[in-house]
């Protein structure tokens, strides 16, 4: 057996300069003493965290800043514990995502389902590729834990993230960050917000960020791995059209260019290459062709809200996204000994419209909602040779140009093997909100439905077409109950259901589809405030039972074919999520978030062995993990405002595939950051700050797959170079 890991290492320093005219504040609380309330839009309409059933986290944009987080992928170290996000194994600019344990190995097929949803400003984006980007003008991150489908517009099963941003002011605004790190990390970001003009409000924003890679290419006309260049852009437009319309417009555009992560041979039974130490820092040999993966996207969204009474307002949402990725991998001879690389396209167009309706009337909250969402996806995959090992002198000979084979077509030369799909989902919603007459309105019973109806039709191609059509719908309750046993501490109690539609896996050597994933989950929270709001403690405990799970099988053979198939029994996560926010004296703000999963997967029948039981494994459910974060402001120095941050992020080990001995290392690591502001600067204020991440200079596995070599692969190799 071949294990093949990939390890992580940086410890990163920076110099960050600032200047514009914000208000700089730790955590949001500058030097008060008692904490700020937070907000979110969990119910469609923006209510206190405090007096919702939703077990949230929220991430202001002062707190993303000190934290030096720019978009998802900063969120990768555990900052929001029950959320897992790492880089996709072939291509960085895709991100892996699961909230509370069970996430899928393989999120990068255009035919599947994420299991997390994420949003932009209440628009979905239905691919994780180009999500490994970065963003300015952060208003705050929305993390909800557990099914949403009463109250978002896409299929939730494990929860969803949606990323929230700044709107125009109309009042001018110009500041621009500059940063440098080791690696040669370079940083801007430029944020301009206009003056109001005939009822327009307008503000833009750019990003450009670039570092330069951790593992050196011996092959010095290529790629280093793990470096990247990005950039990304956007101009949102606020207008009211009449006392009661008002339209938000939103455009944004991003371009990656992301050279993978280096795959390190962790076992060697044939003791050709041998076990590379941990993190190395150069290629084990020229690896030759390494292009970087390139992913652009751009997206379009339009808002109107007609307030048409007091109590009665109507939305409409309509977005359009266009994503185009081109990855490019290369193995280095860690699998199969023979440079496997492979060249990955997908295009993707998705198209959505969203109606809401949101009222009050007499003690009911309420809101429907109808939701469309479209796409079509093209996915195509070559795979070629690139090295030749000769096992009888122990020499490597590049195999230039590299030869093309296909694993799915039994490793002959083939054409290329190409997807398409085309997705359609339908869905109506509602929710209602009660407080019934009596018990002080202490008492809120909340009843919610959705109605899903998807369908999934497309066709492989490698010497014919093989075409699938598949179809399904759920209804999805929900039931709330939440008492108010003060103005500071309320309970709730919640039964909630999601639907992960079926599909067919594009990797597969049966193409044979699965079926669709139901998720339910029981759960009962604590929401509450002391010490004169200078201390919060929110916390839930859950139970999910997902039925007919969608398991991916990663074949130790060759990890270029994956098999899913649905679990025929029951898959049970249970887990207990702790958050705590103090202020124990003025200035000083302290978080600690904890999260425990306890997951069982059950034996399971293996379709690819005869239907022998198996055990496999609940892939990113580390038993632990959890954050401590420190913040301390120091005003009225005569220079400015000193404000000290220190992180620390603790992961327990956990597996990254469903199948195998691929256990992920724990890890803890360690950030700080040590900010000058309010330094008088050109009529406005300059910041200067100090940063550093994992100052422990921690090493850590993020994935890892094992590889059983063939034989008759290993002469197809050698022919190839001999030929």
């Amino acid at each position: 057996m071949k294990a093949l890991q990939i390890y992580n290492m940086s410890l990163t320093s920076c110099l960050l300069l600032c200047a514009g005219n914000p208000v700089w504040a730790a955590a949001d609380n500058d030097q008060t003493d008692a904490l700020v309330e937070i907000i979110v839009s969990a119910q469609k309409t923006e209510k206190r965290l405090q007096d919702t059933t939703n077990a949230t986290t929220v991430l202001s944009s002062a707190q993303l800043e000190q934290a030096g987080i720019y978009g998802l992928n900063g969120l990768e170290s555990g900052l929001v514990p029950s959320l897992r996000i790492q880089p996709y194994g072939s291509a960085t600019t895709s991100l892996v995502m699961s909230i509370r344990g069970f996430g899928p190995t393989d999120p990068g097929q255009g035919t599947r389902e994420p299991t997390v949803a994420v949003y932009k400003d209440g628009f979905y984006i239905g691919r994780i590729q180009g999500l490994g980007g970065e963003m300015a003008g952060f208003e705050r991150i929305e993390v909800f834990r557990g099914p949403q489908g009463t109250m978002f517009g896409r299929n939730a099963a494990g929860g969803a993230v949606n990323l929230i941003s700044k709107k125009p002011s109309g009042k001018w605004n110009f500041r621009q960050t500059l940063s440098y790190g080791n690696y040669d990390a370079l940083r801007s970001i430029t944020e301009l917000d206009l003056p109001e003009f005939s009822g327009i409000r307008l503000s833009m924003d750019y990003i450009h960020s670039e570092r330069d890679g951790w593992v050196k290419n011996l092959a010095s006309d290529q790629a280093d791995f793990n470096a990247y260049n990005k950039d990304s852009g956007g101009i949102s437009l606020s207008a009211d059209l009449s006392e009661t319309v008002r339209l938000d417009y939103d455009f944004d555009l991003s371009h990656i260019e992301s050279s993978m992560n280096y795959y390190q041979l962790a076992q060697d039974n044939f003791g050709f290459i041998g076990v590379e130490p941990p993190a190395t820092t150069v290629t084990r040999f020229p690896i030759d062709p390494l292009q970087p993966t390139v992913a652009e996207t751009q997206m379009h969204s339009l808002t109107l809200t007609w307030a048409v009474a007091e109590n009665l307002t109507i939305k409409s949402l309509t977005s359009f996204r266009k994503l185009d990725e081109d990855t490019n991998v290369n193995l280095g001879g860690a699998a199969y000994f023979n440079g496997l690389t492979f060249l990955e396209k997908v295009d993707q167009e998705q198209f959505s419209q969203e109606i809401q309706i949101l009222g009050t009337h007499n003690r009911i909250e309420w809101v429907a909602g109808a939701f469309y969402f479209e796409e079509d996806i093209f996915q195509s995959k070559d795979d070629f040779f690139s090295l030749s090992f000769n096992f009888l002198n122990g020499t490597v000979t590049p195999v230039s140009p590299p030869t093309k084979f296909d694993s799915l077509a039994t490793f002959a030369d083939v054409p290329l093997v190409s997807t398409t799909a085309k997705t359609k989902s339908k869905a109506v919603y509602g929710q209602a909100t009660w407080t019934p007459p009596g018990l002080q309105d202490k008492l809120e019973l909340t009843v919610g439905l959705r109605y899903t109806d998807d369908s999934r039709n497309g066709a492989r191609t490698i010497f014919g077409a093989t075409p699938f059509d598949l179809d399904a719908d759920s209804f999805d309750p929900l039931f709330a109950v939440r008492y108010g046993w003060s103005e500071a501490v309320s309970t709730y109690a919640k039964y909630s259901t999601a639907f992960k539609a079926g599909s067919v896996s594009i990797r597969s050597l049966s193409f044979t589809p699965y079926g669709p994933e139901d998720v339910e989950t029981f759960e009962v929270g604590l929401k509450s405030e002391f010490m004169d709001k200078r201390m919060r403690l929110n916390l839930a405990v859950f139970s999910t039972n997902i039925k007919n799970a969608q398991i991916d099988f990663l074949n130790p053979l060759n990890p270029t074919i994956l098999e899913t198939f649905n679990a025929e029994n029951t898959v049970e996560i249970d887990g207990l999520e702790v958050e705590i926010t103090m202020i124990p004296v003025p200035g000083l703000v302290i978080g600690v978030n904890y999260t425990y999963l306890d997951g069982t997967m059950p034996l399971q029948p293996n379709p690819l062995a005869g239907g022998a039981t198996e055990q496999f494994n609940l892939a990113q459910t580390p038993e632990h993990a959890g954050s401590l974060t420190v913040d301390y402001s120091m005003p009225g120095l005569s220079f400015g405002t000193l404000i000290a941050h220190a992180d620390l992020m603790v992961t327990d080990e956990y597996h990254y595939v469903g199948s195998g001995l691929q256990d992920l290392d724990s890890y803890a690591l360690v950030n700080a950051r040590l900010t000058l502001a309010d330094l008088p600067f050109g009529g406005g204020g300059l910041q200067l700050s100090l940063w550093g991440k994992n100052l422990a200079n921690n090493k850590y596995v993020v994935a890892g797959f094992r590889c059983r070599p063939l034989v008759p692969l290993w002469h197809m190799a050698h022919r190839v170079h001999t030929a």
